[in-house]
């Protein structure tokens, strides 16, 4: 490489809604099976391994909920047509839908409302 080229490095890799679900399922998966140790070794004969194996499989089941609590959000989106102006109301989870007055493709990008050219 000379030295006229600039140094493109790898792009790093951001904490998205792939990695935060992994994450969310590691953490779980490791509360459940410390509390189910914890209960199976120390609950045998003291309630002491119960009083903390029991909560901690119950945590292993409620925080990847919590977690991923943002993920499962749906935004409404509610504009006019970009073909007739007739009102549309939809979610962020739709790409493409047909607007009921024109039947007419409508994209759905960034909250809003596109005109789709097939």
């Amino acid at each position: 490489m000379s030295s006229q080229e600039p140094d493109y490095g790898k792009p790093g890799k951001s904490f998205d809604g792939a990695y935060g679900f992994s994450f969310a399922i590691a953490i779980g998966l490791l509360l459940f099976i410390g509390g189910l140790v914890i209960s199976l070794t120390f609950g045998q004969g003291a309630t002491i391994g119960l009083v903390f194996g029991i909560p901690l499989i119950i945590a292993g089941m409620l925080v990847p909920l919590l977690m991923m609590r943002g993920q499962f959000k749906q935004n409404e989106i509610a504009g006019p047509c970009p073909y007739c102006g007739a009102g549309i109301k939809t979610t962020d989870t739709a790409i493409r839908l047909e607007c009921p007055a024109c039947n007419r493709l409508v994209g759905v990008r960034d909250l809003k409302l596109y005109a789709v050219e097939s």
